[in-house]
């Protein structure tokens, strides 16, 4: 009988392992930690991650990076977090040299982004730019970029 309630439990866990894994290969690169996961899973954040910029879903990230950015991820509200109030961050790769476009303007404050969970450095001692109502920050060659309900001027 000991035997028996032994391999049950142990078909039970394996199947839970086995769907565990497979969750963890459909979530997009850009979901990181169990939270995270939780949050894609109850529609609370919408995630995509994309080769390149251009390939970036319409109105996602700036226009300047569609011709230069890659490894893209894109975080947005889910269905379950309620109107759509346009807020939306990204964060990508760009090539050496690559610098925002030189009419984006310095930003005092530029707030925080959207959380949407997943990691982030504490952007706050970086430079700030306004680029086409996103704020861009530039580290080591990434680009943190967001904008929200009331997009930077």
């Amino acid at each position: 009988m000991v035997r028996l309630v032994l391999r049950t439990l142990a078909a039970v866990l394996a199947v839970a392992a086995a769907a565990g894994a497979g969750l963890l290969v459909t979530m997009p690169a850009g979901v990181h930690g169990f939270g995270a996961m939780v949050a894609e899973l109850q529609g609370h954040t919408d995630t995509r991650d994309a080769a390149t910029a251009a390939q970036a879903p319409a109105g996602a990230v700036p226009y300047w990076t569609r011709a230069v950015g890659a490894d893209v991820t894109v975080v947005r509200p889910g269905e379950a977090y309620g109107e759509d109030d346009g807020s939306v961050r990204a964060d990508m790769d760009l090539p050496p040299g690559t610098a925002p476009p030189a009419d984006c303007a310095p930003v005092a404050r530029p707030g925080m982004p959207w959380d949407g969970g997943g990691p982030w450095p504490d952007l706050a001692g970086e430079q700030a730019l306004v680029c086409e109502g996103w704020v861009t920050v530039v580290v080591d060659g990434h680009l943190y970029t967001w904008t929200g309900p009331d997009p930077q001027t």
